[in-house]
């Protein structure tokens, strides 16, 4: 009983005054500073049961906001009396809720320690009331509100984790899930962009689990984000929230990807809304539009060099497969391999297929010459990337079939293992005189 008496005080003194002010403790009342000085003496003894009504002094004697200290205490001493009464439910559940007021009323009254005391009042609903949902995401996203930018990562996280585990229960609808997620996504973005530790390893599963939700289709992404889109087709926000859905989907061949990308770039264009926009285009054979924006996106100083060497790779293979455009794939991969040795790989292997696509004219060497210049490249390709070594190997095979025999090679003065410069189809190159014997 003595407990309950407890509980009762501290429910009714809780709500004593929500001025809020702060002040030095030495300001306070005698009654309170004396109450303060008693409790304590037990807490540094970690006798929280003698500390109880001690502390019920403070709490009634000291004003709201006063000292943190007050509320951090009385959470250690809930804590004890909950593992006291584990077996009686219902004093068990008034002490709960008086320990979540103390976290409630710390984020009231002391706004530069709110962001912690909201995170730690989370992982405390987890752990006496994590079977409750609607209280879980009661307080996870009185966290998130609170804390803003400070936001743990790890609260996002259990934010998409439970509104992902209530839509399964049908306790949420898709569109619940869905606003979650578009939510979560800028904040946790604006974390890694702050380098927030954890920040990105809680985006992956954050995307992970909005992935497996069985949510993420295209239809349910259309149906609720085309309304909204229409209605706001300026929301910068709104509309990357939908290019990324769409995106991640694989929804790319939706009205709505198209009508939001070319608004997003619109509004703010960027290399990844120009990328976005070249493969929309080039997936409709529109190739003009494809790379004027494959290469606005490569010209944006937003871009890193390892990116820029990847799309330049890219714009080498469209030319190559799309345009039938050989030189001006020779000519894109040449630059990739300037700006990043990462794709140097490939790039010599689309110049080493270029030079083998080449047609020359002259004689019987002349018109094969472009042959080895063709297999030094697809060597170096393999060299570099070793990933690349049997499509390389393939070709090198077929390339060598055609060097000049030896025999028709001296017929030219021409000799194994002799430089010789091939000018073929306005490419020029040193190599090396290779036979067949």
């Amino acid at each position: 009983m003595k407990t309950v008496r407890i509980l009762f005080s501290i429910t009714l003194f809780s709500f004593i005054a929500l001025s809020g002010y702060s002040q030095g403790l030495a300001s306070a009342s005698p009654e309170c500073q004396r109450s303060v000085s008693f409790y304590n003496d037990y807490m540094k003894q970690g006798n929280y049961a003698e500390a109880a009504p001690l502390w019920r002094d403070a709490f009634k004697y000291c004003p709201p906001g006063i000292r943190q200290g007050i509320y951090v205490d009385g959470q250690k001493i809930f804590k004890y009396f909950i593992e006291k009464n584990k077996t009686n439910p219902n004093v068990k559940n008034a002490l709960i809720d008086s320990l979540f007021m103390m976290f409630d009323l710390r984020v009231q009254h002391f706004p530069t320690h709110a962001a912690s005391a909201a995170t730690f009042k989370v992982y405390d609903v987890l752990e006496y009331m994590g079977d409750n949902d609607e209280k879980v995401m009661e307080a996870v996203n009185n966290a998130i509100e609170v804390s803003g930018l400070a936001v743990e990562p790890g609260i996002l996280v259990i934010a998409m984790d439970r509104t992902t585990k209530m839509f399964a229960k049908e306790k949420l609808d898709a569109e619940k899930v869905l606003e979650t997620y578009s939510k979560l996504t800028p904040i946790i973005d604006g974390l890694i962009a702050a380098k927030k530790p954890d920040a990105e390893q809680a985006k992956k599963d954050i995307d992970n689990l909005f992935a497996v939700s069985g949510v993420a289709s295209c239809k349910n992404i259309v149906d609720l984000f085309t309304p909204r889109f229409n209605a706001n087709p300026t929301d910068k926000a709104l509309i990357s929230t939908i290019v990324k859905l769409l995106s991640d989907g694989e929804c790319t061949s939706e009205e709505l990807f198209l009508k939001s990308v070319q608004a997003l770039h619109s509004l703010e264009p960027s290399f990844q809304s120009a990328y976005y926009l070249y493969k929309l285009h080039a997936a409709n054979n529109d190739h003009a539009n494809a790379i004027k924006l494959l290469l606005e996106a490569i010209e944006s100083d937003q871009s890193t060099d390892e990116q820029d060497a990847s799309m330049l790779i890219e714009l080498s293979n469209y030319y190559m497969q799309k345009m039938e455009n050989i030189l001006k794939a020779a000519e894109y991969a040449r630059l990739a391999m300037q700006k990043s040795s990462a794709v140097s790989g490939r790039a010599n292997l689309i110049i080493g297929l270029v030079w083998g696509s080449l047609r020359c004219t002259g004689n019987d060497v002349e018109t094969r010459a472009k042959y080895w210049v063709a297999v030094d490249y697809l060597i170096r390709a393999r060299n570099a990337d070793p990933s690349l070594a049997e499509e390389a190997n393939r070709y090198i095979s077929s390339y060598s079939q055609y060097f000049p025999a030896q025999e028709e090679a001296f017929m030219y003065d021409i000799i194994d293992g002799a430089s010789y410069t091939v000018s073929c189809g306005g490419m020029r190159e040193s190599t090396t005189v290779r036979t067949r014997k």
